[in-house]
């Protein structure tokens, strides 16, 4: 019965199974790339063969589902070893060939001619197009051929590397599931029992310590663990490593229960296996926190770097994107380093429906080049293009903006699509309304920017955009322009209010020294839990500034230490009433600076904020001129959002 369902059927009854609320025929014709009657078909025909008759209903309302009480059988068809065994697909033959061969290792292109029902023609035909097919996806010379003989070409620890790719890869496609391919690449020696005991060892490891694995990844584990088992017992063995294999600490205690369940593992088999698994999550305790390489921060910094200097987003904004988005480079960068990389089964799904968050995302490409000096899939772009789609979605937060209406109502339309079809992910138009109405409205609803149609209307406190006439590809740049400076003016808002604290701001009435300054802001530090030790942090502060003066312009300085790191990254202040004279410079101001060891594009961000400040007397005025520890950062503030900070 179910092991008659084609190809088509199967991925058609999969798209149901993961959507159990129902599809409407026309996205299963979009996903399975035919027309709606070929769907009707095919459901008419899915029903006759199984054996309730009646695993698919449609309803006006739902469209297309599974019947609750079938969703079991479903379930356990997708599992089994029945899923896809019943068409003996094209690309199925390669790999039943080369199963045969790999189980001979030389082989008679007649004797398999004949195992296979193919004729001599059929069979150069076949072993051609599998060969390229190898050449071409996995750039493998795994099957070799020569007049009349087959054999397998390579050291045996690129034959498991390529096993293990090919595995990954065809049943992330869903193709077959694992246990197909196992028993077609080790024929006989593959027994279900023993794969299913080695199953559940392997299962009942990461269950005892928390770690969540994902199917796929939990079985592709335990493959190729058992490929390496059976190739070892067929006397096929990896050459030792010169030196002592040295895994990682979570492999290490992987491989080392392995060992203790009376699995037999040399260091050429570790050594193997340790570059499949590098590329899942095999720890529960991986955050951005910790476990995180510094290249693949640098690579996320970079990225959202770029999205804000091109898109205007600001993907700092969350930090749960952000560690989420930072833990799938991570492990992406180890898929890229062992080749191993991951497909997406609905590539073609994120392509068509997220298309922004998709061109958003291929500036990952570039950044990725300029580190590694090669691409990444375009499965992983998509991948990445998901997190860009969320964030748009659920977590960018738009900018609130009114527009002053014109009296003529059709240039009032034009300037609003012109909005939602340059800036929807941007901008959230709230309301439309005459000039005369705008304070009112200002008081009772929170606005960051006026886009104005009349041409002498500009607003004194919030950012105003004039747009004369009919928009062209200069509005669009300039209002590009505005909406990242209105960003950028966010970014600053926030970074300052982390970053600065009242109870680690001093103001300094009386002549105090700058030594005096040093100590005491640091103590303030320590009393905050920001740095390590009050003397140590102190005293590399002042050896810097003998060597290393920290002047940033002409009236503050910026004094950190040089090999001392923080707890967490914090400012201290001091505002001096009465400046302090070092080096020919009237310091009026003090940014002591403690950094945690890590790498923080926020501190960045400050630098630029500060350069700034140093070409403006009248910020440094305005700074100086406070009375308050409160007042200072309110008036910090308002400074980033007046100066011009591309």
């Amino acid at each position: 019965m179910i092991h008659m369902l084609t190809r088509r059927q199967s991925k058609l009854l999969e798209m149901l199974l993961n959507n159990v609320q129902g599809v409407t025929g026309t996205k299963l014709a979009e996903y399975l790339e035919v027309s709606s009657r070929t769907v009707r078909n095919e459901i008419s025909e899915i029903n006759r063969i199984w054996e309730s008759e009646s695993v698919i209903k449609s309803s006006r309302q739902r469209g297309y589902f599974i019947e609750p009480a079938e969703m079991d059988s479903v379930r356990d068809y997708f599992l089994s070893e029945k899923h896809g065994k019943t068409e003996e697909e094209l690309s199925d033959r390669g790999w039943m060939i080369l199963g045969m061969v790999l189980r001979r290792g030389r082989a008679d292109i007649y004797d398999i001619g004949d195992a296979l029902a193919l004729s001599e023609p059929a069979m150069y035909k076949e072993v051609s197009r599998f060969q390229k097919k190898l050449r071409q996806e996995y750039q493998s010379g795994l099957l070799q051929m020569s007049g009349d003989r087959l054999w397998i070409e390579g050291e045996e620890a690129d034959i498991r590397q390529t096993l293990f790719r090919i595995i990954k890869n065809e049943t992330q496609n869903r193709t077959r599931n694992f246990s197909w391919f196992l028993r077609t690449f080790l024929q006989e020696d593959f027994d279900l029992g023993e794969y299913g005991w080695m199953v559940s060892l392997v299962k009942e490891y990461f269950d005892g310590r928390y770690i969540q694995i994902s199917d796929d990844s939990l079985y592709m584990a335990v493959s190729a663990v058992y490929i390496t088992v059976v190739r070892n017992n067929r006397n096929h063995r990896v050459a030792e490593p010169k030196g002592a294999a040295s895994a990682k600490e979570e492999l290490e205690k992987f491989f080392d229960y392995l060992k203790g369940q009376g699995i037999k593992l040399g260091d050429g088999d570790i050594q193997v296996l340790e570059g499949l698994l590098h590329s899942f999550k095999m720890t529960g305790e991986v955050s951005a926190d910790s476990g995180i390489d510094s290249l693949s921060i640098q690579i996320l910094e970079d990225f959202c770097h770029d999205v804000m200097e091109k898109y205007h987003f600001d993907l700092w904004q969350s930090q749960g994107f952000y560690d989420n988005i930072l833990i799938h480079i991570e492990y992406m960068m180890q898929r890229l380093e062992t080749g191993y990389e991951v497909k997406n089964p609905i590539l073609n799904d994120v392509k068509k429906q997220y298309p922004y968050a998709y061109e958003i995302s291929m500036l990952m490409v570039s950044i990725v080049y300029r580190y590694k000096n090669c691409y990444i899939q375009d499965d992983e772009i998509s991948f990445i293009a998901i997190f860009v789609e969320h964030f748009l979605e659920n977590v960018n937060q738009k900018l609130k903006a009114v527009i002053i209406s014109s009296t003529r109502f059709s240039v009032n339309s034009i300037v609003n699509n012109w909005i939602q079809a340059n800036f929807q992910n941007q901008i959230e138009t709230e309301a439309m309304l005459p000039k005369h109405n705008l304070e009112q409205y200002l008081k009772e609803h929170p606005v960051d920017l006026i886009i104005s149609i009349m041409d002498t209307f500009v607003h004194p406190t919030v950012a105003t955009f004039r747009v004369d006439g009919i928009p062209n590809q200069y509005t669009l740049t300039a209002m590009n322009a505005l909406v990242h400076k209105i960003r950028m003016n966010y970014r600053f808002r926030e970074i300052i209010k982390e970053y600065f604290n009242n109870k680690i701001i001093r103001i300094y009435r009386e002549k105090v020294e700058f030594e005096q300054v040093i100590r005491e802001l640091s103590a303030a530090l320590k009393r905050e839990d920001c740095i390590f030790d009050v003397r140590e942090f102190a005293e590399d502060v002042l050896q810097r500034e003998v060597n290393y003066p920290t002047f940033i312009g002409d009236w503050f300085m910026l004094p950190h230490p040089l090999m001392t790191f923080a707890k967490k990254t914090a400012i201290g202040v001091a505002v001096l009433k009465q400046a302090i004279k070092l080096q020919e410079k009237e310091i009026q101001l003090v940014f002591l600076l403690a950094m945690e060891r890590k790498q923080n594009e926020q501190i960045g961000v400050l630098f630029e904020l500060f350069r700034h400040m140093a070409l403006e007397r009248s910020a440094i005025r305005c700074l100086a001129a406070v009375e308050t520890e409160e007042e200072f950062t309110d008036a910090l503030i308002r400074i980033s959002n007046s100066l011009e900070i591309c």
